[in-house]
């Protein structure tokens, strides 16, 4: 099949099998009811899982990494590194930190470091945000050392074929001020530990904005971006250097904005579930071009944040570029391209887009609505997302959890979309903390049902789901009967 074809032969992409050869004829909808499973690490029931399903935490906020240094909290999007004829039980998770200021990463030779602005007025002690790695070997948790500090809000990314993972900053600073921060605002290739380390320069042609997230299409090489603000677009950037290596998307690129064919500044914010569109590109000609409007953090410091719609956003609705409400999450496989709008939809509570690129690179491409959420208890604000080597869709929640007339309280959740088209609760957050966890004192006690999951993604054999919880950070690999059908 094409990759139309793909696009077209399945209302919903998750229900195809990976290659998209064949379409599962089966209808059955989860896994089953979730309940409290112990975690195998801290013997607490932080997740609910279906039966069969077991999971350990690791990775924890506060744990010694490599060089000695706390592991900073917060964490965020994540994405796992393997090569090729490595064994695939060895590889290594890439993890962003959400963090604004006061940097929990100790200030040690040898972590790259992109802006080492620090300032004596409260609360701006120094960059807070940056990028860890967990490495396995052998199947086994090995250890975490840290890849990237300096930066700011490192919300999601995505990961590249040759090793790397794109982090991308979520707040955009302006940093001409007087004595003030260097600029925020753009994405960071890291390396993955075994490939060296990063080079802490910004990509600037990728664009000065909210950035969320990344995908690589490992055949043209064209990079997509989503932008999480108010409203957002959706941008594609085509490297000046089209080797698949460390370092080549540093050499800048040509960055756009997608369109609608026939429609200018077509409102996408509202899709019902099979919508379908003819999509094409309107060049970005100045990516570091200053947000709409600039607000002074504090009368004590001298940073401005970037407001209201970004500077490349500005140009793509000049040119009558579509708009999404508040775009999230960002994934590709086999040719097709699934992003995510965590207010899409008519209940607001999330859709999910995919994109199949024209053949020949110059479209049109299409453009198709594969899910809208009907409302929180389907899904609520989902957020990132990732494809399953089975090929089914796995979204993260960023809800705060549903309160229900009756008193009863469900945390955040992971869920997955099957092949009749429903959505399906797959984890649960279940982190009621009641007092100290031994060998972790430091994380204090409380309800952290409502905090958000991030993250999601699989190991190479397909036997390991692993998401994060962003506080307390931890990250969890969750294991069990997954099945052709589904997830």
């Amino acid at each position: 099949m094409d990759r139309r074809q793909l696009l077209r032969s399945s209302l919903l992409l998750g229900a195809m099998l990976a290659g998209g050869r064949r379409v599962l004829a089966e209808s059955r909808t989860g896994y089953g009811p979730l309940v409290p499973v112990e975690d195998d690490t801290t013997g607490l029931p932080l997740l609910k899982l279906p039966d069969g399903f077991r999971y350990r935490s690791l990775g924890w906020e506060g744990e010694p990494m490599l060089d000695g240094s706390p592991t900073p909290d917060r964490h965020d999007g994540m994405a796992l590194m393997t090569w090729p004829n490595a064994d695939p039980d060895s590889f290594v998770l890439m993890r962003n930190h959400e963090r604004t200021f006061a940097s929990l990463f100790a200030r040690r030779d040898g972590i790259p470091v992109y802006d080492t602005f620090a300032s004596s007025a409260p609360p701006i002690p120094g960059m807070g945000g940056g990028t860890t790695a967990l490495v396995f070997v052998r199947g086994r948790y090995s250890h975490t050392v840290p890849t990237l500090t300096g930066t700011i809000l490192n919300c999601a990314g995505g990961p590249t074929p040759w090793g790397s993972w794109l982090t991308c900053e979520e707040l955009v600073l302006d940093g001409r001020s007087s004595g003030g921060t260097r600029r925020h605002g753009y994405v960071f290739e890291v390396p993955a530990p075994e490939l060296g380390k990063a080079s802490a320069r910004p990509i600037i042609d990728m664009g000065r904005m909210k950035h969320e997230a990344a995908a690589v299409d490992p055949v043209t090489g064209f990079v997509y971006l989503t932008e999480d603000n108010g409203p957002s677009g959706f941008y594609r950037f085509t490297p000046n250097n089209g080797a698949a290596r460390l370092g080549a998307l540093e050499d800048g690129g040509r960055l756009e904005m997608l369109k609608v064919r026939g429609v200018h500044n077509a409102d996408l914010g509202a899709p019902r579930t099979g919508d379908e569109l003819l999509v094409e590109w309107v060049r970005i000609r100045d990516p570091d071009a200053p947000s709409e409007r600039t607000v002074a953090q504090s009368e004590d410091a001298p940073i401005r944040m970037g407001g209201g719609r970004s500077g490349p956003y500005l140009q793509g609705e000049a040119d009558g570029g579509a708009a999404f409400r508040r775009l999230e999450g960002c994934f590709t496989r086999d040719g097709l391209v699934y992003f995510v709008d965590t207010k899409g939809g008519d209940a607001g509570t999330g859709a999910v887009w995919a994109l199949a690129p024209s053949e020949s690179g110059e479209g049109p491409d299409l453009l198709r609505c594969v899910f809208a959420s009907s409302g929180e208890h389907e899904a609520d604000n989902i957020d990132n997302v990732c494809v399953s080597p089975r090929g089914g869709i796995v979204l993260c929640e960023d809800g705060g959890g549903i309160a229900s007339e009756d008193g009863r309280v469900s945390g955040t959740r992971v869920i997955a979309l099957a092949a009749n088209g429903a959505a399906f609760p797959l984890v649960e957050n279940n982190m009621r903390i009641d007092e100290p966890i031994a060998g972790r004192e430091w994380i204090e006690p409380g309800d952290y049902r409502p905090s958000e999951f991030a993250g999601v993604c699989f190991s190479p054999r397909g036997d390991r789901l692993f998401v994060n919880v962003q506080t307390p950070g931890v990250t969890f690999e969750i294991r069990g009967p997954w099945r052709e059908a589904g997830v």
